[in-house]
């Protein structure tokens, strides 16, 4: 048997593509993961939605609600999933924001926001959802943001472009107030 390395080449780009978040599988081939309730999946797919994966779950502390912070924090150590294409993480890396569109709890999608990487102390760093983000926080009402929730924020892509979805999974725990301003 011969082979047809022309056709070898092409799968290899092809994987290189899929790696890098340019290429995907078409929406038609992809489940919706369990955890994710339809309503969201069905808003995903509406914006021609791909590649979706769980990239955190985490109770809201005090600084993701308070207004004049204005971001979500998104821990190395707290994250799911590898959800950044090489040239994301290039970018982020060279201290750039990446404008992203969030599906909020409400089903609203807001665009305007930016993801950014924060640099801590050594190897440690957070990615954090910020610029709109205090819009998405605030009024409370609208998507039941509050400290203590807790909340998995789910990533996906359209046309090549890095979205979020976040859903409010919990109401917080009654003490989860106090406990998380002592944490702070």
């Amino acid at each position: 048997m011969e082979v047809d390395w022309s056709s070898l080449h092409v799968l290899a780009n092809a994987s290189e593509l899929v790696i890098d978040g340019l290429l995907s599988i078409s929406p038609a081939t992809q489940t919706r993961p369990s955890e994710l309730p339809e309503m969201f999946w069905d808003k995903m797919q509406e914006m021609h939605g791909q590649d979706v994966m769980l990239v955190l779950e985490k109770r809201l502390s005090a600084t993701d609600v308070k207004r004049h912070a204005s971001r979500l924090s998104i821990p190395m150590g707290q994250m799911r999933a590898s959800f950044l294409t090489g040239k994301e993480i290039r970018a982020l890396d060279n201290k750039e924001e990446i404008a992203v569109s969030l599906i909020e709890p409400c089903l609203h999608v807001r665009h305007g926001l930016q993801l950014r990487k924060w640099n801590h102390k050594r190897d440690n760093f957070s990615y954090v959802l910020a610029k709109e983000w205090t819009d998405v926080a605030h009024p409370f009402e609208r998507n039941g943001l509050e400290v203590g929730c807790l909340v998995r924020l789910w990533s996906f892509r359209t046309n090549g472009d890095l979205c979020f979805c976040l859903v409010n999974v919990e109401a917080p725990p009654p003490d989860a107030v106090e406990n998380m301003a002592n944490l702070e």
